[in-house]
């Protein structure tokens, strides 16, 4: 695991202990993905698939609901 890899999924833990304990408990998660300029998690809420995009460049979180 690489610098930029540790980082990415330090922030998105970060960002996901903000979410409340029920949903954290629920979160089912599925694998997550890379590419050069992104780490994704991809994980699912009652129903509700997250999709939460760390962008290496910029250090920040894009958050999309499908």
């Amino acid at each position: 695991m690489d610098k930029l890899e540790k980082k990415a999924i330090r922030k998105l833990k970060k960002e996901f202990e903000k979410l409340s304990q029920e949903n954290q408990d629920q979160a089912a998660f599925y694998i997550d993905r890379q590419d050069d300029k992104h780490y994704v998690w991809d994980f699912e809420i009652e129903n509700r698939r997250f999709e939460w995009v760390y962008v290496y460049e910029t250090g920040i979180i894009v958050k999309c609901t499908k």
